[in-house]
C-alpha cells in the first residue's frame, strides 16, 4: 500500500510551485532574450526569435527538472539540451546563399542569433538546477553585449560618429 500511496502524490493534480516559479523565470529570460534578438537581429523584424527562444529555456528548464534530483540523470538531460540546441544554432547560422545557383555555397549568418539561443538554453538549465539569481546576472550581462549597435563602424573617437 506504501507503494500506491507514493505512485499518487507523484501524479497529483497539485503542481510543485518550486517548478511552476522556475519554469516560469525560464520563459520571461527566453522573452527578454527573443525580443532583444527580434528588434535588434538583423534587418528586418524576426517575430518568430520571441518564440524559439521562449520555448528554448522553458524545454531546457522542463527537462533538467524532469530528470529529478539524481546527478546522473541531469547530465544526461543537459547534454540532450545541448546537443539538440546545437542543431537549432547551426540552422540558424547556415543560410542560402543569394546567389541562385543551386551549387552555390552558403553564407555564414546569424551567429549572434545562434548564440543566444544557446545562451537561453543555458539560462533554463541554471533556473532549474542552480542559482535563478545567477541566471537573472547572466541575463543581464547578454542583454548589455546584445545592445543595438551601429553597424556601419564604431562610436568613438575616429569612428564615424565619434568626432575627430
Amino acid at each position: 500500500m506504501v507503494l500506491a500511496a507514493s505512485s499518487l502524490s507523484v501524479l497529483s493534480p497539485v503542481p510543485d510551485l518550486e517548478a511552476l516559479l522556475r519554469m516560469g523565470l525560464s520563459v520571461l529570460c527566453g522573452l527578454a532574450v527573443g525580443l532583444n534578438r527580434a528588434h535588434h537581429g538583423g534587418d528586418r523584424p524576426h517575430p518568430n526569435r520571441v518564440r524559439v527562444h521562449v520555448l528554448v529555456g522553458l524545454s531546457s528548464c522542463l527537462l533538467l527538472l524532469a530528470a529529478g534530483p539524481d546527478l546522473d540523470a541531469r547530465s544526461r538531460a543537459i547534454q540532450g539540451v545541448a546537443a539538440g540546441v546545437g542543431f537549432l544554432g547551426a540552422g540558424e547560422i547556415m543560410t542560402p546563399s543569394a546567389s541562385t545557383s543551386a551549387d552555390a555555397p552558403h553564407e555564414v549568418r546569424g551567429l549572434s542569433s545562434a548564440a543566444s539561443i544557446w545562451f537561453t538554453a543555458s539560462l533554463g538549465i541554471t533556473v532549474a538546477a542552480s542559482s535563478p539569481v545567477l541566471a537573472l546576472l547572466a541575463l543581464l550581462l547578454a542583454l548589455v553585449t546584445l545592445s543595438d549597435r551601429p553597424r556601419n563602424g564604431h562610436r568613438g573617437p575616429g569612428g564615424p560618429e565619434g568626432g575627430p
